[in-house]
């Protein structure tokens, strides 16, 4: 027995007793360890850090479960007493600048199944199925099999799209299990043809719209137009609904509505361009044409039309397969819009920027002339006998200069200041393309709707490389009177003669306004925006629009002296195929002091010079100006 402060300690000599605690902390004192081994105190400090630190790990797991993951737990623990069906938000108006709508949201019924009641649901489901197919007055073999396979890949599904108001009642007043009458809406566009290459469409979602996580495959997203390019602020917010087992009922959250977007776009003026054009074309058996009118002082599109047109309510239901056929598989291509994406020969409304260089240059004064306007004869360096003749489009005899050649549309002036002849040096190739891409011709101007092609501007490097041909000084006449493999969009053409006459710029065209809420507040506003000025001095300018003003005094335009405002304007053809087709263009702005209209029309595939696309304009501006 050994005695420590009072304490005593007994070793116990039977070996059927067991060794206590304090037999084995005292040995582990000891040097002799003939009867036990001793722990060492070491194991027990790592047995304490171990399961402290496991305490502290499940305490942070607890706390992350608990507290900070707690609404997407309890959410995934409401699934799984329920279905989760995201309701689609009704899409954001979109109104003119009058605030005239052009689309709105009609409401509509859908038939909605939820697999997991159905499935609770087996023995019952044949009957079911059978009430509902006399309801929806289809097949009930039919339609069972699309709910027993609809049962099998989703755990919701459509069963029917836009019920009548009689099925949606009966199906509702039925309460089959299972079966849901949801509510949704559709777009419904007004004046949806004449108005669809602006607002555009909405269509099903594809396979690579839903890698954005805002998308269901209920949903649609805006696919041209306005509806496409301001999609993010059309689509609103999602709600859901909840089918809960457990209420046998369901829980709505509603959804909230898209912005409204207002557009720079006048309805009444739009619906007249469509009209005029259509009428032209409609008298002389043609099918594509487009015309756009802009604001010259700020760029704001006011109208815009491009035909063939298509129905844009076609795609708020399901597209059959004709319809399908007659829009993307049609060779006048409806949905390609003209102004923004076609690339055309400018023909003659090229001529007031040829004009405005040779001013610049001082290739030829105001008031310097050429002898009539009947052909320009050049030298064939390879067979004297037979020279190159460019011909006028008309003969006519007498002194020409800047103004009369505009106005009267001489070709012969402007090869001459283009590409030479005699004493005139001319521009050449390289002043003419240094103009032209100081003027945008072949740039994106960034309108706001998506497919906008920049022009082509025919170079002799250009030419060597894509045809294998040297450049010949025919080219350069070509390109002079806006043809050859010169190429430019109509909405080009009208930005470049807006900046004429708004003194000097170029500005970006927009078609959208503001973007505001549902209580009418502003989000956001798009505001005009310079992108270029023209490469001409402010004096010569104020000249050439003097000399498109003689165009309706003296020239080709004359039927604009009918409007009850001063006009300035270029009438134009280009050759498409030669003697047989030509393309009809015309450019004009209005008032002349201070314009408020810059219109350009373009008429495809003319017999002849009919003026079609002067027609279309003149109507168009009577009927504004006038009313």
């Amino acid at each position: 027995m050994f005695s420590s402060r009072n304490k005593n300690y007994k070793v116990s000599l039977d070996n059927e007793d067991l060794v206590t605690p304090e037999e084995t902390l005292l040995d582990s004192g000891s040097d002799y360890s003939d009867m036990e081994k001793p722990i060492p105190g070491l194991t027990f400090r790592n047995f304490l850090i171990f399961f402290g630190g496991l305490f502290i790990i499940l305490t942070l797991v607890v706390f992350k479960i608990a507290i900070i993951e707690h609404d997407a737990f309890a959410k995934l623990a409401f699934q799984n007493k329920s279905a989760n069906f995201p309701l689609p938000p009704p899409r954001g108006l979109i109104v003119d600048r009058n605030n005239q709508p052009l689309v709105k949201n009609v409401p509509v019924f859908n038939l909605l199944a939820v697999a997991r009641e159905l499935k609770e649901n087996t023995d019952s489901l044949d009957g079911y199925i059978d009430q509902v197919a006399a309801i929806l007055g289809q097949d009930k073999n039919i339609l069972g099999r699309f709910i027993r396979d609809g049962i099998k890949t989703s755990s919701t599904f459509f069963v029917a799209l836009n019920l009548t108001k009689d099925q949606a009642l009966a199906l509702q007043y039925s309460e089959f299990p299972g079966f849901y009458v949801v509510p949704n809406t559709k777009r419904d566009y007004i004046d949806g043809i004449k108005i669809s290459q602006v607002v555009g469409y909405t269509g099903k979602v594809s396979k690579e719209d839903l890698t954005d996580n805002y998308y269901f495959p209920t949903d649609v997203i805006g696919r041209l137009g306005i509806e496409s390019q301001y999609e993010n602020y059309l689509r609103g917010t999602h709600g859901n609904i909840f089918f809960s087992r457990a209420e046998g009922d369901y829980i709505t959250k509603a959804p909230v509505p898209g912005e409204t977007v207002k557009l720079n776009i006048d309805h009444d003026l739009q619906i007249k361009l469509h009209d005029e054009i259509f009428e032209v074309l409609r008298e002389s058996g043609l099918a594509r044409a487009a015309g756009i009118i802009q604001d010259p002082a700020n760029g704001e599109v006011l109208a815009l039309v491009s035909f063939p047109t298509f129905d844009n309510n076609i795609f708020s239901s399901e597209v059959s397969a004709a319809a399908y056929k007659k829009l993307f598989e049609n060779q006048a291509k409806p949905l390609f819009n003209r102004i923004i994406s076609g690339l055309y020969n400018p023909g003659s409304t090229i001529k007031p920027l040829m004009g405005l260089a040779s001013l610049e240059e001082n290739i030829m004064s105001p008031a310097d002339s050429i002898r009539d306007c009947i052909n320009l004869v050049v030298p064939n360096p390879y067979d004297i006998s037979s020279p190159y003749v460019f011909n006028n489009w008309r003969t006519e005899y007498g002194l020409f200069n800047l103004k009369k050649s505009i106005a009267n549309s001489c070709n012969i002036y402007f090869f001459t200041v283009g590409g030479g002849n005699g004493n005139i040096k001319g521009l050449g190739v390289e002043k003419i393309d240094r103009y032209l891409k100081a003027s945008l011709a072949d740039s994106v101007l960034g309108i706001d709707i998506a497919g906008e092609t920049g022009g082509l501007i025919p170079t002799p490097e250009w030419k060597l490389r894509e045809k294998g041909e040297p450049w010949y000084l025919g080219d350069t006449y070509n390109i002079s009177i806006g043809q050859g493999d010169l190429l430019v969009t109509p909405l080009w053409i009208n930005s470049y003669i807006s900046g004429i006459a708004n003194g000097g710029t170029i500005y970006k065209p927009y078609i959208a306004r503001q973007i505001v809420d549902e209580g009418g507040r502003m989000i956001e506003e798009f505001e005009s925006e310079p992108i270029s000025t023209l490469p001409f001095s402010k004096k010569n300018i104020d000249i050439m629009k003097e000399a498109m003003s003689e165009t309706v005094i003296s020239g080709t335009a004359q039927i604009l002296k009918g409007l009850p405002v001063k006009a300035a304007a270029k009438t134009g053809t280009a050759e498409v195929v030669k003697g047989r087709s030509i393309n009809s263009l015309f450019t004009v702005f209005a008032p002349y002091d201070n314009p408020k209209i810059a219109m350009t029309v373009l008429v495809e595939g003319s017999a002849s010079n009919q003026g079609l696309a002067i027609r279309a304009a003149y109507n168009t501006l009577k009927w504004y100006f006038g009313r």
